[in-house]
């Protein structure tokens, strides 16, 4: 009995997608991304997608052909086998029986069945949407190889059902890329490193998610061109640069390494420390305060040999120690520090490496940029009694007319209650090759009293030790909740050239700071602060004092 039930059940599918009788809500399909009409359309019925395979394998890059009575046999691209008989519960792939929830019937010359057996049987990826009723079918990238020599390369991506790839080009830097629509990648690695000709690297990666894009990347050494050879059947294809000859080597895995580490004191204002590496990698930059370190993280890149910690002369750098394991990416160059001082950052290229130099100047040879945030009809965060950009001003102001007294070239971006451009106050900055520029602020919470504290903002790496030294002054001055030096996305610090830091003060719904920011003791605390902070980033943080003037 339960077998005619269930031959009837299917009975009525079939009418339905042969008839095109609405009993069923026909599914929508996706092949490689792209909307594919398919006919008979594939329908849902208890939870089971049951539709002609014929047609959406062939889209993949398999032939099909009959295989006798009401039998399809289905042969992908690497040779694989599968026959659907129409009457059996089985599929066959590569003579092993595979169970299918429903058996195979033959409709109006085609063969029908559950298909989710037979996508997975031929290798696609497949994705079901239960509440928009669609199904996504499409590849996967199984290998990206890379051979290369001076001449030329060709990096090989390869898939095992038909693909399509669509070649960009990006500048600065330079690189090309292959977008595979309907394509996921989830290999060993994430790229290899070439430095071979115009190769420098190659890296790959999921782009999207839905509807899934593979991205294939090519970093270049300059614009030479670069071609998309699909392959001869559809199955990926390569980025061809420069000349091939067809007898490039196969560039195994490469790890850049940390080749080598050097320090040097030429003199008692300057400390050098250089770390050579195999290939030109990215670098991130971490500076706490207490203890005073700074760290270099090299995500890619790995130690060459272990190396011991070892002591660095000079006033500003302690000991010098090399972390990570050989040929496993991730290593970091940490420096103990006696003191926190201004450093400048020096990429080359020849060879590959980064050189961080610590040097003691003056605070009264700098070209300062006070900026007084909001004004004029920008008025900032409001307080009971107190505006933002009123409390900005006052502090701006003197701490400008402090850093005049020490000597110091001082420049507000705003003397007066009236509106600024965010854009136009890094401009002002940049225009005049300020030295330094500090944003002033004061914070806020969407709900009164629910916020209190001290925080310092910066956006580039090169910002990071500034931000570091006046954040630590500010809060120690205040007394408050020290909230930390964090990175964010503001304009006044990602556009402007030179290190750049905001700061903000206290919190002026806050009904505890806003009395203290009405204090003239107050704001002469924070003034100080950073006066000090930005003579400390300068001139070197060893004669810090241990407690400020104001303690609160």
């Amino acid at each position: 009995m339960q077998q005619i039930i269930v031959r009837q059940r299917l009975a009525a599918i079939v009418a339905a997608l042969v008839l095109c009788v609405p009993a069923l809500a026909a599914v929508d399909v996706y092949v490689l991304g792209e909307p594919a009409q398919i006919s008979p359309a594939p329908q849902l019925d208890n939870g089971v997608l049951v539709g002609a395979p014929a047609p959406i394998v062939g889209k993949l890059g398999c032939r099909f052909m009959s295989a006798g009575q009401g039998a399809l046999l289905i042969v992908t691209p690497a040779g694989k086998r599968i026959t659907v008989t129409a009457g059996s519960d089985t599929l066959s792939v590569d003579g092993a029986a595979v169970k299918l929830p429903r058996p195979a019937l033959l409709a109006g010359g085609e063969v029908v069945c559950p298909l989710r057996p037979v996508l997975d049987a031929i290798g696609a990826d497949t994705h079901w949407d239960a509440e928009a009723e669609v199904l996504s079918i499409g590849t996967h990238i199984d290998a990206v190889r890379v051979y290369a020599d001076e001449q030329g390369a060709r990096i090989e991506v390869s898939t095992p059902l038909r693909s399509e790839g669509t070649l960009a080009r990006m500048e600065d830097p330079e690189r090309a890329y292959v977008d595979i629509p309907g394509a996921t990648i989830a290999l060993d690695h994430e790229c290899t490193w070439v430095s071979c000709g115009e190769v420098q690297r190659v890296r790959w990666g999921q782009f999207k998610l839905d509807p899934p894009i593979a991205r294939v990347v090519i970093d270049l050494q300059s614009d030479a061109p670069v071609r998309w050879k699909p392959h001869p059947q559809g199955l990926g294809g390569a980025m061809i640069v420069g000349k091939v000859q067809g007898d490039e080597p196969l560039i195994e895995r490469r790890v850049p390494k940390i080749t080598r580490i050097d320090t040097r004191t030429p003199d008692d204002h300057t400390t050098l420390v250089r770390v050579e590496l195999s290939d030109p990698v990215e670098m991130d930059l971490d500076v706490q305060r207490r203890p005073p370190r700074v760290t270099m993280r090299f995500p890619d890149a790995a130690p060459s040999i272990p190396l011991a910690p070892m002591s660095v002369g000079g006033p500003f750098v302690g000991t010098l120690q090399l972390d990570g394991t050989p040929n496993t990416p991730g290593a970091a160059v940490v420096l103990q520090m006696k003191q926190l001082i201004h450093f400048d950052i020096d990429e080359s290229d020849g060879p590959p490496a980064v050189t961080l130099i610590f040097k003691r100047e003056k605070l009264a040879d700098q070209r300062i940029i006070i900026d007084p945030g909001h004004g004029g009809r920008d008025s900032g965060a409001r307080g009971q009694r107190l505006l933002e950009k009123d409390v900005n001003l006052d502090v701006a102001r003197q701490v400008a007319a402090k850093l005049v007294e020490i000597g110091a070239q001082t420049m507000l971006t705003r003397d007066g209650d009236y509106y600024v451009g965010l854009y136009d106050r890094p401009e002002l900055a940049n225009r005049i090759d300020a030295d330094l520029f500090l944003s002033v602020h004061c914070n806020a919470m969407p709900t009164r009293n629910t916020g209190n504290g001290t925080e310092t903002f910066y956006y580039h790496d090169r910002s990071q030790c500034l931000g570091a030294v006046v954040h630590d002054n500010l809060t120690r001055a205040l007394g408050r909740t020290d909230r930390g030096l964090k990175w964010a996305n503001f304009c006044v610090t990602r556009e402007s050239d030179m290190p750049a830091v905001l700061v903000e003060l206290l919190f002026l719904n806050s009904d505890e700071e806003e009395a203290l920011l009405e204090k003239p003791e107050v704001r002469a605390a924070a003034v100080n602060a950073i006066v000090e902070g930005l003579r400390q980033y300068v001139e070197g943080t060893a004669s810090l004092p241990e407690q400020s003037e104001l303690g609160m």
